[in-house]
């Protein structure tokens, strides 16, 4: 899968989310960093007691999904660039 088709689907999973939630819905950092955590680890869970091929499939969307949380958190957190990190 090319990296433009995989921020296709970042993007998508965006609008959905700002569909389900609303684009002004507001978290802190520690909250992100919760929900993001709780969707990694319930995924792990999910995949060490089954490896068919139902259970990989969903835990490629909740990658997604988890990617898009990201991606929102970044928006709402002003995150900053590498190049003004690195001169910090």
């Amino acid at each position: 899968m090319k990296r433009k088709d995989v921020y296709k689907l970042i993007d998508e999973e965006r609008e959905y989310q700002d569909d389900k939630w609303g684009p002004d819905k507001q978290n802190s950092i520690e909250a992100w960093l919760v929900y993001i955590e709780d969707y990694l680890n319930a995924t792990k869970h999910e995949i060490t007691k089954s490896t068919d091929i139902v259970t990989y499939g969903k835990a490629k969307c909740n990658i997604r999904k988890i990617a898009a949380m990201a991606v929102c958190a970044m928006e709402q957190l002003n995150v900053m660039s590498r190049e003004q990190e690195e001169q910090e």
